[in-house]
């Protein structure tokens, strides 16, 4: 592909993480026409991992994690088009349309466009007291409303629904989450690191009750009342919905896009039409690892794929060939999960789960699918080169380094 020339512009709608990156790459790959950055929100792109952690549980007063300070943008010259909306693109005229203000023409225009949170319609009739977390000033007001003393009540035990219950605890909070699924991080984990981590969790006084949903609720004076669809009742000061997001491919979608449980786009971000690209949690690509396209909602994720559509507008296609890679922080515990862990046992194993250093290997056939790792990134690492580089293993290799064969259809106690 040929280099865009100086007088060429691309226009990147979303200011999150993925958009910045992409911005970001851009420049330092050598591209030299005009970048242009829409964001709805007023901040420069910054990293949101911090939001359900330490933004909610340090001492001080919480400064943003800003990917580049404003200095740096201007010095590699990034225009930033914040508390902006976009509302439309104009394929033909290639533009895209703002609420407010006029059209932003575009050479190539990239939609980092995200998620939004997935909302419970049985709890409109206490929606002051409900809370989502998205942006810093989500966390924010998080973190000004969990007091020692009070009841919140975190919907989703995911990712983001665990961690702010592992902050909130520490703040001094009574904490309950209430799951659908029969188990937490059901799709991340086997069932017994599931088990694991959720001993973790009621060990630090976290209350987890699984398997249900909320039915109805209503406002109890100061508190609220969640009928719950097994008859019981919880009561809450706050309720914090953590059930992932949908994808805003609204502008796609009207755009005449293809849509597929987000924006599809190919091997280097490209949607289907060619100067259009997706990256971050709105885009639905195929994983050459797994044979399957998904969305993945994660850190690394808006790294990767920021980097693959700058490649290719710099004129250095890469194609998108990244293992899956998710990391959480809870208490004091780091948990990492590359590939795709099988739902029961590991194949191989080093120690047990609750032991620091804990890392099992899942496998298919010889064949290293997924690896879950306590407190030893490196190993995690090492493992996403493996299922990266095919995946073959040494079995006599493994068990030299300390991982043992387990039968998966070993019944599990976890400690």
């Amino acid at each position: 592909m040929a280099h865009i020339g100086r007088t060429a512009g691309v226009v990147i709608i979303g200011g999150g993480h993925a958009g910045g990156r992409t911005a970001e790459r851009l420049r330092h790959g050598g591209f030299a026409g005009s970048i242009d950055v829409i964001g709805i929100e007023k901040e420069l792109p910054y990293e949101r991992p911090p939001l359900s952690k330490s933004v909610l549980t340090s001492a001080e007063a919480p400064a943003n994690a800003y990917l580049l300070p404003s200095a740096k943008w201007k010095e590699i010259g990034v225009t930033f088009h914040l508390g902006a909306e976009a509302t439309g693109i104009d394929r033909h005229a290639k533009s895209v349309v703002l609420e407010g203000r006029s059209p932003l023409a575009y050479r190539k225009l990239v939609l980092a466009t995200g998620l939004s949170p997935r909302r419970i319609a049985s709890l409109e009739p206490i929606a002051d007291r409900i809370a989502y977390l998205r942006s810093f000033e989500d966390a924010l007001s998080l973190r000004s409303r969990i007091v020692p003393g009070m009841s919140i009540v975190l919907v989703g035990a995911g990712l983001i629904g665990l961690e702010v219950a592992a902050s909130a605890v520490q703040r001094g909070a009574y904490v309950t989450v209430l799951e659908a699924a029969d188990r937490p991080l059901s799709r991340l984990l086997p069932s017994y690191l599931s088990q694991w981590i959720a001993q973790v969790h009621e060990r630090a006084g976290v209350r987890i009750l699984c398997g249900r949903q909320i039915a109805a609720s209503e406002s109890l004076g100061q508190s609220a009342c969640l009928h719950i669809d097994d008859g019981s009742q919880l009561q809450a000061d706050l309720v914090l919905v953590g059930i992932g997001g949908t994808p805003n491919d609204r502008l796609a979608r009207e755009a005449g896009l293809d849509i597929d449980n987000g924006i599809v786009v190919n091997a280097f971000g490209q949607t289907s039409s060619p100067d259009i690209f997706a990256v971050g949690d709105v885009a639905a690509h195929e994983n050459p690892f797994f044979g399957r396209r998904w969305r993945l909602e994660s850190w690394k994720n808006a790294e990767d794929q920021a980097g693959i559509v700058a490649s290719y507008l710099c004129g250095q296609p890469a194609a998108y060939g990244e293992v899956p890679w998710f990391w959480t922080d809870q208490y004091d515990l780091n948990i990492q999960v590359a590939g795709l862990p099988g739902a029961n046992g590991p194949t191989y194993e080093r120690g047990k789960p609750g032991e620091r250093a804990y890392l099992a290997y899942f496998t298919e056939g010889e064949r290293l699918i997924g690896a879950v790792g306590v407190g030893c990134g490196r190993d995690i690492r090492i493992a996403r080169e493996i299922i990266k580089a095919g995946g073959k293993l040494d079995a006599a290799d493994l068990v030299r380094k300390g991982l043992a064969p387990f039968p998966a259809s070993l019944a599990r106690r976890v400690s």
